[in-house]
């Protein structure tokens, strides 16, 4: 049973009908030849275009650019608003918190090489942002803010309205990692008064290798790969089959009527395992979380051995953030959030895809008091 949606949701059924249109018709034609086929191309281009920027609540599908991930989409972003600073002969200020994704992780130590000063806001025990050391971080030289909208780990939702006003008063642009909210929250872009939004196909039901970025009106982008495509925004022969499937799984989204479906199970599955497992901690319990994620932490146990045993009972979660899989350390934002290193090693994320029976989860829960038992009487013995 799949209980990872977090690190790659199932296939949209809308996705698996657009990848089923090319087995009738083989044929993926380059967008950018002028022949009959290409124009077809580009007026499926077109079309999921519109569907993704409807789906972020934008009437200007021109504003989506289609990238390869939304790593890319994020570090595009980033690489977009510093880069031209730094060839300008500035040394800008980037702000962005101590718990986003590695993507974001990554640009800051490219950034601190360029001789960008880089400043990590702290969060709460409960994985938020405090708006005052927001406040305290700004410098007139403050030229971006990066906030991720929806954790990866946690589903911790930060209060991006108000960050966002407050960065809008300093004039500094704001990049939101929105990978883990789409699909899962309501979202007008025009409204949060962003300058880029990054999502991830991947996270919505598309196949992996395709993501985009939004950027608002008066933002430029500067491109990592060069060509003329996309406008002369990103180069290479656009991926027209994860493009024509992103558009379809975004055609698809209804935030509000998934959350209804799956908060309620999310929250028995959460209370069911605490009443079971003596030791259980809830990271990020007690702040705003999308419908769909559990960070559980169990005293004396490491994660990783309950991933691997719960794995060989039939059931998929992560002990984290799979793009950070392989890392030996505990996970930074858990650290973060005030947990210590064996505290933060201790857990493991669940995430529901959608609705599923009870008894499903309730066969979940077996096995992993099953595992957590075992795990702790191993423990014992070693002592």
């Amino acid at each position: 049973m799949y209980l990872d949606s977090n690190s790659g949701a199932p296939l949209s059924p809308r996705a698996v009908e657009a990848l089923l249109s090319f087995s009738t018709d083989p044929l993926i034609p380059n967008p950018s030849s002028i022949h009959s086929h290409g124009q077809r191309a580009k007026r499926w281009m077109a079309n999921s275009r519109e569907q993704v920027a409807l789906s972020l609540g934008s009437n200007d599908p021109e504003r989506v650019l289609f990238t390869s991930s939304g790593t890319e989409a994020n570090q595009l972003a980033i690489f977009s608003e510093l880069e031209a600073r730094i060839t300008r002969g500035e040394k800008p200020h980037w702000i962005t918190t101590s718990v986003e994704h590695e993507s974001v992780r990554q640009m800051a130590e490219w950034a601190v090489e360029r001789g960008v000063k880089v400043s990590f806001l702290p969060v709460d025990s409960k994985g938020l942002v405090d708006p005052a050391e927001l406040e305290a971080m700004f410098k007139p030289e403050t030229a971006l803010l990066s906030l991720i909208w929806v954790n990866n780990e946690t589903g911790v939702i930060q209060n991006l309205q108000d960050l966002a006003a407050r960065a809008r008063s300093r004039g500094v642009s704001l990049h939101v990692d929105g990978a883990q909210a789409w699909g899962k929250l309501p979202i007008a872009v025009n409204d949060l008064g962003c300058h880029w939004f990054c999502v991830s196909g991947h996270k919505i039901g598309a196949p992996a290798g395709i993501g985009a970025v939004w950027s608002a009106r008066g933002t430029r982008v500067s491109p990592l790969i060069r060509g003329a495509q996309e406008k002369g925004r990103r180069g290479g022969t656009e991926n027209l089959l994860g493009v024509k499937t992103l558009g379809a799984a975004a055609s698809a989204l209804d935030p509000i009527a998934w959350a209804t479906r799956v908060e309620g199970l999310r929250d028995r599955l959460e209370n069911a395992i605490c009443d079971r497992i003596p030791g259980t901690r809830i990271q990020g319990k007690g702040a705003p979380r999308v419908a769909n994620t559990t960070n559980l932490r169990f005293d004396g146990v490491v994660g990783e051995g309950l991933v691997l045993a719960l794995d060989l009972a039939g059931y998929s979660i992560s002990a984290g953030a799979a793009c950070s899989s392989g890392a030996t350390d505990p996970s930074h934002v858990l650290l973060a959030m005030g947990a210590s290193k064996e505290e933060a090693s201790s857990a493991i994320r669940v995430s529901l895809a959608d609705e599923m029976p009870w008894d499903v989860l309730a066969g979940f829960i077996d096995a992993l008091d099953a595992a957590v038992s075992r795990a702790r009487l191993a423990r014992r013995l070693q002592e």
